[in-house]
């Protein structure tokens, strides 16, 4: 998907981004977000995710465990190049991943 990204969501994510990490956006980056294909095979249900950033400049891991009833699908592209999260009952916040 290309295009101008607007302004409004840049400005979301910066927030977003500085309320969870503690720090300022250091530099903005563009990255091609690929289009979700209209097919794609559900592998079943991801039970939690486990990532590494930067918190208040020391850097974390986190696992995060879905309850069930939040649990999103972890699908794939036709091709299996790509890996997509659909669906689920969370949000990103402040605090990293919470189920809703």
């Amino acid at each position: 998907m290309s295009g101008k990204v607007p302004p409004s969501q840049v400005s979301r994510a910066g927030n977003l981004y500085r309320e969870f990490s503690g720090h300022e956006p250091d530099e903005t980056e563009t990255i091609e977000i690929p289009e979700m294909p209209r097919a794609v095979l559900v592998i079943g249900e991801l039970e939690g995710v486990i990532y590494s950033t930067v918190r208040d400049d020391v850097g974390e891991r986190y696992i995060h465990r879905f309850k069930k009833s939040s649990r999103p699908l972890l699908c794939a592209s036709p091709d299996g190049e790509q890996l997509f999260i659909v669906g689920g009952s969370f949000e990103f916040t402040d605090r990293g991943i919470v189920d809703t």
